[in-house]
């Protein structure tokens, strides 16, 4: 892809700043601290409760030709190697969902059928799609009630890798902990060549002693802290490590999802040869992360091309920076060499995201972060108030942070107030990280961005496609507790 460029505007190589170095540089003190579009049928954003415990519904609605069925339902998986099976809220009883394949372009058509007792939606994160595609409950749709279904059907135009989950706000934290939600990869009109193409998601689940999803969601200490901090990683919801062989020489299409609710995961890569092409979908100028190490939010992805040693029994691990180091993935080497050994360098095209941003004519907006739950504070009795954005906490929101025409460029000033590191999820649209000074961008997209605390981050973006767009926290547990505002595109 073609680097974004403006007159005036130096470009900085991402290993000498920006996504890596921040969050690196925060995980830790983040985990330590745990103790024809349109705007939707709601002009304000609703606030569901959740519902008292029922039984599944019954569906009862008629196949679709050619649509891949999303059900919602109870599932048991086995998540530990001993033990009884967790129960698990899934898509098509697999943890993940169905892994969702169909080229740029090309329609995807999609049953979501809810077979659990809360409402839900189908959220596909990172995706640029019409508004009232999003699947934001109460600002974009109507959750889809129990018993009930709802066809989907889209094109989509960026090529990279996406996940789908729910996305009604009171209950996005409870939904996606119990595993609701699965990974979509949109492919290339002409697929880069590698040996392998393989979708690794990680998730760390909050177990009780029986093995269980512990219970107790929505509590003061998980939203106005650091969130729900799981106990158990897993990768594709099964025990560490998962290992495969590729041929000597080979090279692996690695694309990496954070699925946890809370918990930033650092990676460290052990004799491997790693770039980095791509990340939250969309391709990057390619780089070759710092120390050997790379760091993501809940719901960020990285698209990595790993090339594997020349030689046959040279195993490389992909280690996840818990204690001493968890072991997450082993690629050994084996058999004859592999033919795209001497190929030529991988950069995926771009997805015609723009190549300038007019930085002089763009709208901008402060975006205060305040709130949270200070040590030894006794827990509110409402807790959908303990965080706000301007003031305000999603509950109260009765106006949208701005409003702008299709085509403006907005630069988002995100000032962290708060004692925790922040992550918020920008739906719809794409941005770039901004230098401190206005001199220049971080050569890659987001749509999922660490705001340390204490600190002011600024994004660029243009905006596009009529509705309301929601800017979410990452950190699902504080998405109840008000950390969320919405702007309109006219």
């Amino acid at each position: 892809m073609s680097p974004l460029s403006a007159p005036g505007l130096s470009r900085r190589r991402v290993v000498q700043g920006g996504l890596v170095a921040t969050l690196l540089a925060h995980v830790a003190a983040h985990v330590a601290g745990a103790r024809a579009e349109d705007a939707g049928e709601t002009s304000r954003p609703v606030s569901l409760p959740t519902p008292a415990a029922a039984e599944p519904p019954q569906l009862t609605s008629a196949p679709v030709s050619g649509a891949q069925h999303l059900r919602a339902a109870e599932a048991s998986w086995p998540l530990k190697p001993s033990g009884d099976a967790t129960r698990l809220w899934c898509f098509e009883e697999t943890s993940p969902g169905p892994l969702l394949r169909v080229r740029k372009g090309e329609e995807l058509a999609v049953m979501l059928e809810n077979g659990i007792s809360q409402p839900i939606t189908l959220h596909w994160h990172g995706l640029r799609l019409p508004n009232r595609l999003d699947g934001v409950g109460g600002l974009t749709e109507e959750p889809l009630a129990p018993g009930a279904s709802r066809e989907i059907r889209f094109a989509p135009r960026d090529a990279g890798t996406y996940w789908y989950r729910s996305m009604v706000p009171a209950l996005a934290a409870e939904q996606t902990e119990r595993g609701l939600y699965g990974v979509l990869v949109v492919e290339e009109d002409e697929p880069p060549p590698v040996d392998a193409d393989l979708v690794i998601v990680l998730d760390d689940w909050a177990l009780a002693d029986d093995g269980q999803i512990a219970p107790g969601f929505g509590t003061a200490e998980d939203i106005g802290a650091v969130g729900r901090l799981g106990n158990w990683l897993t990768v594709n919801s099964e025990p560490p490590p998962e290992s495969f062989s590729v041929a000597p020489g080979g090279r692996v299409r690695l694309r990496l999802l954070n699925a946890a609710n809370a918990r930033p995961i650092s990676l460290r890569f052990d004799q491997l040869a790693v770039e980095v092409i791509a990340l939250d979908g969309q391709p990057a100028e390619p780089f070759t992360p710092a120390r050997n190490s790379l760091a993501l939010l809940p719901g960020n992805r990285a698209d990595l091309i790993i090339t594997c040693a020349p030689e046959a029994g040279v195993s490389g691990h992909v280690v996840a920076l818990l204690g001493p180091g968890l072991p997450l993935l082993t690629i050994k080497t084996d058999g004859a060499p592999a033919p795209s050994a001497n190929a030529a360098d991988i950069k995926p095209p771009g997805n015609g995201l723009p190549e300038t941003i007019d930085l002089a004519a763009a709208l901008r907006v402060d975006v205060v972060l305040q709130g949270g739950l200070p040590p030894n504070t006794p827990p509110p009795v409402d807790v959908s108030r303990i965080w706000r954005i301007n003031g305000v906490a999603f509950t109260d929101a009765v106006a949208p942070l701005f409003s702008a025409g299709q085509g403006k460029p907005v630069v988002l000033s995100l000032v962290n107030k708060t004692e925790m590191l922040q992550a918020l999820h920008l739906h719809g649209h794409t941005a770039r990280l901004l230098h401190a000074l206005d001199d220049g961008w971080e050569p890659y997209w987001q749509d999922t961005i660490a705001v340390p605390a204490g600190r002011t981050v600024r994004i660029a973006f243009i905006t596009e496609g009529a509705g309301q767009w929601m800017i979410s926290s990452a950190i699902l547990d504080r998405l109840s507790g008000g950390m969320a505002t919405w702007f309109t595109v006219t």
